[in-house]
């Protein structure tokens, strides 16, 4: 009769631990690291965003992940400054999932948002430099899929 007692009320007690590690809580990886290449920042996708787009390829140049530009930008080596809440890195494979999206080195990817200086309320990274205007982007986008249009 003890083991009924005891069962009932354990596995109550683990499905509470089961419902509490299910919140809402994103995977970061390895973003928050000491060493991590990428910028990022608070940004909600429901508050809407800039609409300047950055077009070019996805690459880690000493230590900073950066959008090397394409097209009208072409050369153009930008910090992408990315939404904590969409973002996370994996130091190993080195590979940003965007959106639930996988990115490596050297993927195409395309970007919505603005330019400006960087605000004390984004962590950019050490290895990270602003561009010659002393901007980083503002990354505002639901992903970073390159432009069809």
């Amino acid at each position: 009769m003890t083991h009924r007692r005891i069962a009932p009320g354990l596995g109550l007690a683990l499905a509470f631990v089961a419902l509490a590690s299910c919140g809402s809580a994103h995977d970061v990886g390895d973003l928050d690291a000491d060493d991590s290449p990428v910028a990022r920042y608070d940004w909600d996708p429901a508050d809407g965003g800039d609409s300047a787009l950055m077009e070019g390829t996805l690459e880690l140049i000493d230590g900073c992940l950066c959008i090397v530009g394409a097209g009208e930008t072409d050369g153009l080596i930008t910090v992408p400054v990315f939404s904590r809440s969409l973002t996370s890195w994996d130091a190993d494979s080195r590979v940003l999932t965007y959106a639930g999206r996988d990115y490596a080195l050297g993927d195409p990817v395309s970007a919505g948002g603005g330019w400006g200086p960087p605000t004390s309320a984004m962590i950019i990274p050490g290895a990270c430099e602003p561009d010659a205007w002393g901007e980083v982007m503002h990354v505002q986008s639901p992903d970073l899929e390159p432009y069809a249009g």
